[in-house]
C-alpha cells in the first residue's frame, strides 16, 4: 500500500506564513512589555539598595513586637538583611512599578475601562496598607500572644530571626492582599461583570471561600489565628456588596457614577 507525505502530495501547499504587518503589533508588544519588566526590575533594585542601608534599622522594628531573636547560623543575619532590604525596596518601588503596570495596560484600555482603573487604582493601593497596618496592630501581635501561650517552664521559646521575618512578613501579606477584595468586587461591578445582587446571592459561596482563603494565606494551622483573618474579610464582604448596591443605584439614577 502505497502511502504520502505532505512533501509528496502534489495538492498539498506549505502553510502562508503571517504577513510581517500581521506579525508586528504582536512583536511590539512583546517589546513593550520587555522594557516594561527591565524598568520594574530596576526599580526594585534601586529601592532594595537604598532600603539595604537602613537594614539594621528596619530589622530592629520588625522584631519590636517580640523583643529577642536569636539566629541559628552565621549566614542566618546577613539573608535575614538582605530578606529585608527586598521588603523595603518592594515598598519603596511599588508606586513605579504600578506605573509600569498602568503604562503597559494603558493603551489596550477602551474608555470606561480606563476611567474605571484610574478612579479604583488609588482606592486598591490604600486599601493594601490599610490591610497590613491592620496585620501590624492587631493581627501579628494577637497571633503571636496566642502562639507564645504554649510555653511552660520546660518549654521556653527562642524564635530564630530567619523564620519569624518569614511569619511576620507572610502575614502581613495576606492582610494587604485580603484587603484588596472591596476593590475587586467594586471595579467589577464597575464594569459590568458582575451584579451586587450576585454578591448577596452568593454569600455562602464567598464565606466558604474567604475561610479557604485565609487557611491558605496566613503562616500558621490553627484555627483561632485563621478567623483573626477571616471575620474582618467577612465585614468588608459585607460592607462591599452595600457600596455596590449605591454605585448601582447612582448609575440607574444618573448620578454621579457615570455608565
Amino acid at each position: 500500500m502505497e502511502t504520502t507525505s505532505p512533501q509528496t502530495d502534489p495538492e498539498w501547499t506549505p502553510p502562508t506564513p503571517l504577513p510581517l504587518e500581521d506579525r508586528r503589533p504582536f512583536l511590539e508588544h512583546l517589546e513593550a512589555l520587555r522594557r516594561h519588566l527591565l524598568r520594574s526590575f530596576l526599580w526594585i533594585g534601586v529601592g532594595t539598595g537604598v532600603a539595604f542601608l537602613y537594614a539594621r534599622e528596619l530589622l530592629a522594628w520588625l522584631i519590636r513586637p517580640v523583643g529577642q531573636v536569636v539566629y541559628l547560623s552565621p549566614v542566618e543575619p546577613f539573608l535575614v538583611y538582605l530578606k529585608v532590604a527586598l521588603f523595603g525596596g518592594l515598598v519603596l518601588a511599588s508606586p513605579l512599578v504600578l506605573w509600569e503596570v498602568w503604562s503597559f495596560l494603558r493603551p489596550a484600555l477602551r474608555f470606561h475601562e480606563l476611567q474605571a482603573v484610574r478612579l479604583f487604582l488609588p482606592f486598591g493601593v490604600g486599601l493594601f496598607f490599610l490591610g497590613a497596618w491592620f496585620g501590624w496592630n492587631v493581627f501579628l501581635p494577637v497571633s503571636l500572644n496566642f502562639l507564645l501561650q504554649f510555653g511552660s517552664e520546660n518549654l521556653t521559646p527562642m524564635l530564630s530571626v530567619g523564620h519569624y521575618i518569614g511569619f511576620a512578613g507572610w502575614l502581613l501579606l495576606a492582610c494587604g492582599l485580603f484587603f484588596e477584595m472591596p476593590m475587586v468586587l467594586l471595579l467589577l461591578v464597575r464594569l459590568k461583570m458582575i451584579r451586587p445582587l450576585s454578591l448577596l446571592r452568593q454569600w455562602r459561596v464567598a464565606a466558604l471561600s474567604i475561610l479557604v482563603g485565609a487557611a491558605v494565606l496566613t503562616p500558621t494551622p490553627d484555627v483561632v489565628t485563621q478567623l483573626l483573618l477571616a471575620v474582618p474579610m467577612g465585614v468588608l464582604y459585607l460592607i462591599s456588596v452595600a457600596m455596590a448596591f449605591l454605585m448601582e443605584r447612582g448609575r440607574l439614577q444618573g448620578g454621579s457614577v457615570p455608565p
